[in-house]
């Protein structure tokens, strides 16, 4: 359906802004060039949210300022800051006769300074400065955090060997290279999340792994690729912890795939292979529904439209396509929600490609095993913010809070993964927390809504292996007086996250390009708003994606981040879109050594 979104959307920069702008303070008029009559620019006063703040760091302050204008339809300004520097210029459509400006900044460390707005069209004129201050302390015991407490996480290695060159004929169903690694802990019980990266497309979404109980402190994980056409590349093997960050990475495993004269089909042709899912085994409360994650990695022996469908075992039918325009391979993902896990012992996925190739693959399975959390997740609430503008002009800011605290039976100290999801899909990146006592964590997000919509949001914990849902709570946005209509455009996925080169070592300054694959749901008016995270630290610029009517639902996003010294360990970057809906790529990671 379309949509209409205000053209003030295009300005948000980061979700998490908590007030409207207060009233006009700075007015200047002047006459248009070319205009028939003098336009006349009133600029507010900036507002810092918060004004001043004290607790754990990193920390967001968000700025906002409302621009009236008459005489003129549009508005440029960019943001003034204390150390000198300056926003990028924006140029931004009026909406019945005002324009609102936002901005964030994140700091990692205490601080103090200011913002103003400066606007340069159709009239100069500067707000005044707005201070704020940012005040950084060491979380409590049981608050959220960014450090690890508590005992030393299990140390891991990691190994991958070397598969054998393959060569011969690759027809249907091609040619499949098997790569085998060895993950290897200290010390059981252990859990951490894998995945694998290839030269050619990056890294693929990541799988969990865990170490029971005096189980075995080794284990093999299997990964495979197909190829319709002569390839070679490289291969490497990383360990994450719960925040995503690289940990451990095996050598990179070198691989070539040389197709025999006339081997290669002569017809755009594909196949599909590599079925998997996550969780494999789940183990955890059975009283709320639980999500599996089926993947497939799809080959074409040339550029083509692939169209295919996900099978489930209670007789469900997921349809899908996806182009191939040079990349010839590439990842597909369905979700198998179990509304009732008491029910189900297990399940399974295959994916049939139906055209330019019939292909079948073997299914993919899951067990389901009902038992205990090793967290309790409470306290679930939605705060919204008292609002002074209407929606769709400006946003409609929430916040979502639950508790998390560790069951009788957890072993301590318990380290926690948590991330929050909403019912369209969206999620945020992941975070950890490390109970070393019997204490509780306050978990808070923050984020804004510019159009009407209905919405649910949960927090998932992951914890020794289980994941826990907390309870969901919903909320609905009215705007204009219009109700939800039901479904809208959104981001579906955000996949292939890289940062290249991951690791460098030589001169600095060096330039690290940043880059993912933004897909929705379907056309939208305006452009899709995402930023960068680098180390939990939010970058003042956006990126924006357009998706109009009759274009690829699938698009890139690119920023070159300038590293000017040693980073002295892997430094994690994802990309998190903030309109329509909120949506985070899987975490990667760079490492710069300047010499």
């Amino acid at each position: 359906m379309r949509r209409t979104w205000t053209a003030l959307a295009v300005l948000l920069v980061a979700a998490g802004g908590l007030a409207a702008p207060a009233q006009a303070s700075v007015d200047a008029a002047t006459a248009t060039a070319g205009a028939a009559r003098a336009a006349t620019v009133k600029v507010g006063r900036v507002r810092a949210t918060p004004a001043r703040y004290a607790g754990p760091c990193p920390a967001t302050t968000s700025f906002t300022a409302k621009v009236a204008v008459r005489g003129a339809s549009q508005v440029t300004y960019r943001w003034l800051r204390e150390d000198g520097s300056k926003g990028p210029v924006v140029t931004a459509r009026a909406a019945n006769g005002s324009v609102v400006a936002r901005d964030s900044r994140s700091f990692a460390a205490s601080t103090s300074g200011w913002q103003a707005l400066q606007v340069l069209s159709p009239r100069k004129a500067t707000s005044a400065r707005t201070r704020f201050t940012v005040t950084c302390q060491d979380p409590p015991s049981g608050r959220a955090g960014t450090g690890m407490a508590g005992e030393r996480a299990p140390r891991v290695t990691v190994s991958l060997a070397r598969p054998a060159p393959s060569s011969g004929t690759c027809a249907v169903p091609g040619r499949t290279v098997t790569f085998t690694g060895t993950v290897k802990v200290s010390r059981t019980p252990a859990g951490l999340s894998y995945r694998w990266v290839d030269s050619d497309g990056g890294p693929e979404p990541a799988e969990r792994l865990w170490f029971a109980a005096g189980g075995p402190a080794v284990k093999e994980v299997v990964s495979r690729r197909t190829f319709l056409a002569s390839q070679a590349g490289r291969r490497r093997l990383e360990i994450l912890d719960g925040r995503g960050r690289v940990v451990a990475r095996s050598d990179e495993a070198p691989y070539r795939v040389t197709c025999a004269p006339g081997g290669e089909p002569q017809t755009p042709a594909a196949s599909a292979g590599n079925v998997r899912v996550t969780p494999a085994r789940y183990e955890g409360s059975c009283d709320r529904p639980v999500e599996f994650v089926f993947h497939a990695d799809i080959a074409a022996s040339g550029p083509a439209k692939v169209t295919y469908r996900w099978v489930r075992s209670d007789g469900t039918s997921v349809p899908g396509e996806v182009v191939l325009p040079r990349d010839l391979t590439t990842t597909v993902s369905t979700t198998w929600t179990v509304t009732d896990p008491s029910a189900l012992a297990g399940g399974s996925a295959r994916l049939e490609l139906l055209s330019p190739t019939a292909v079948t693959t073997e299914p993919a399975a899951f067990t389901i095993s009902c038992g205990a959390d090793a967290v309790a997740v409470t306290g679930m609430e939605i705060v919204p913010f008292e609002e002074k503008w209407p929606c769709p002009g400006t946003s409609h800011h929430y916040s979502a809070l639950a508790s998390v605290t560790p069951t009788a039976s957890a072993r301590l100290p318990l380290t926690v993964s948590y991330r929050w999801r909403w019912a369209d899909g969206g999620h945020t990146a992941p975070q950890t927390h490390t109970f070393t006592s019997a204490s509780t964590l306050r978990a808070v997000r923050t984020w804004e809504e510019w159009t009407s919509k209905s919405g649910e949001i949960w927090l998932e914990v992951t914890a020794q292996g289980k994941v826990t849902r907390g309870e969901s709570a919903r909320y609905e946005v009215v705007c204009g007086g219009k109700p939800p209509t039901g479904s809208y455009p959104k981001v579906v996925s955000i996949t292939k996250a890289s940062a290249t080169p991951s690791e460098h070592r030589g001169a600095c300054p060096v330039k690290i390009k940043v880059r993912a694959e933004i897909t929705v749901s379907a056309p939208m008016d305006l452009p899709v708003i995402a930023q960068w995270t680098v180390d939990e630290v939010r970058q003042p610029l956006v990126d924006y994606a357009n998706f109009p009517a009759g274009g690829p639902l699938t698009r890139a996003v690119e920023r070159e981040l300038t590293v000017n010294a040693s980073t002295g360990k892997p430094v994690t970057v994802y990309l998190e879109t903030n309109l329509p809906n909120v949506m985070a790529s899987e975490p990667m990671t760079y490492q710069v050594t300047c010499t």
